[in-house]
């Protein structure tokens, strides 16, 4: 390998560390609020985007969303119910777990479980 090669690649690694080091310092300030979010989705089978109304109708009917959607910004109701407990006049539109921008995007969502 000649020295031109040898410097690219330290100077790969050192990008890769530095991007490393500031996701690392990003989930810190975020008090776990992305890894515990993760957990969340990881036990979700079905993820329906429902509206700002249709959250408002859930809470009416006795629902309570999740904790973990008032510490993300902007805050999001989440809802975790049963699927056979979802009201039949929420439609939703279903989401891939894994489309995070969705899930981002989303003002509300019903989650539902395994």
């Amino acid at each position: 390998m000649n020295s031109d090669r040898l410097h690219e690649r330290l100077r790969g690694i050192r990008s890769r560390v530095a991007i490393r080091k500031w996701e690392a310092r990003q989930a810190m300030h975020a008090g776990g609020v992305w890894f515990r979010l993760e957990l969340l989705l990881a036990s979700t089978r079905r993820a329906l985007v429902i509206t700002a109304e249709e959250a408002a109708a859930l809470r009416a009917a006795g629902f309570e969303p999740h904790p973990l959607g008032g510490e993300i910004e902007p805050p999001k109701s989440l809802f975790v119910v049963a699927e056979e407990s979802v009201p039949a006049s929420m439609a939703g539109r279903e989401v891939a777990i894994q489309d995070a921008r969705q899930i981002l995007l989303a003002p509300a969502m019903i989650l539902i479980p395994f």
